[in-house]
């Protein structure tokens, strides 16, 4: 077969459009059996994500056991992802992992974590968790479990059963539980802020009793005033002080779908994740060297070339999705 330089620039303008850069677009990707002993999770990069000059906050979305299962598209059936596609506008890495047994493990959760803050310009001073029905439980597993970690958190609907409350006290937290909740008992999450408050350790603390019941909350998650306050908070705050300057009102939360505007909503579809090398790991990657003329075309036979390692990968993830 006679191969021309003609036929070498159009296949590798191909190549680089199937490989677009971050900067190009919001973007969905769906990670499977990327970390190991993590779960299966989205990840939402806004615009210019990789072009930014400041590192982004993170936000860590927890569903609820009704999303349990292996088909990642269930993720965005309610919650942030699916807010971001009906227009709520967040410039924020938004992490959605999906397990599909009951409960959520903290420890699996921070290896996934740690895996988009060494991928992804994320900031660590700015790592924020919510969740709702048993994600509201994990919410405040995560936040047990690594309070240095968690500048803020919400949990709607949830509970806490372990024995100590470590860590809880340490982290700006909001609690809401609607007191018409006939699924998950409004006395978990109030049995908590007793045991907090009893203890002289609830000044972090924020405490809501909508009169709602349990599905009615996942309206908060639409709501652009919840994301303002978690990112209202950072790791770096003098004493971590909790904001209590936003006021929670049913209105708000009522009119929640309908303050969105539907023209900024967006497609989000997932998509296979793209090659990122590790940011905090390691020598720094070599910059991707630019094609300005012939010469600088790849040769065929060069198959450590940038452009055909991005190939190899893609053809090894969609290789392991076929299995």
């Amino acid at each position: 077969m006679f191969v021309t330089r003609k036929s070498i620039l159009l296949l590798t303008l191909f190549f680089l459009l199937a490989f677009p850069r971050l900067a190009d677009a919001q973007q969905l990707y769906a990670y499977r059996d990327s970390v190991r002993e993590g779960y299966d999770f989205l990840l939402y990069v806004p615009p210019g994500a990789d072009t930014v000059r400041s590192p982004l906050p993170t936000v860590l979305f927890l569903h609820g056991k009704s999303l349990c299962g292996t088909d990642l598209n269930q993720v965005m059936r309610y919650g942030t992802i699916d807010a971001l596609k009906r227009g709520l506008q967040l410039n924020a890495v938004v992490i959605a992992p999906q397990t599909d047994i009951v409960g959520w493990q903290a420890e699996r959760l921070d290896r996934i974590v740690s895996y988009v803050n060494r991928k992804f310009p994320c900031d660590t001073n700015r790592f924020y968790v919510i969740g709702m029905s048993m994600g509201g439980w994990g919410t405040l597993k995560m936040v047990h479990s690594y309070p240095e970690k968690v500048a803020a958190a919400v949990a709607m609907c949830g509970g806490y059963e372990a024995s100590s409350i470590s860590g809880l006290p340490e982290v700006p937290l909001w609690i809401i539980h609607g007191f018409r909740d006939t699924v998950t008992a409004v006395s978990y999450s109030a049995s908590l802020v007793k045991r907090l408050y009893d203890s002289g350790l609830g000044t972090r603390l924020i405490y809501d009793q909508p009169a709602c019941g349990h599905a009615e909350l996942a309206r908060m998650f639409y709501l652009p005033e919840l994301y303002d306050w978690l990112f209202s908070h950072n790791l770096q705050d003098i004493g971590r002080p909790v904001n209590l300057g936003y006021t929670y009102t049913e209105e708000k939360m009522n009119a929640a779908y309908s303050r969105l505007d539907p023209e900024k909503a967006i497609n989000l579809v997932p998509q296979l994740p793209p090659y990122v090398p590790d940011r905090l790991s390691g020598p720094e990657p070599e910059p991707e060297p630019e094609i300005h003329s012939w010469e600088d075309m790849p040769s065929m036979f060069d198959w450590e070339h940038p452009v055909f390692v991005r190939l190899r990968e893609q053809w090894k993830r969609n290789a392991v999705r076929e299995r």
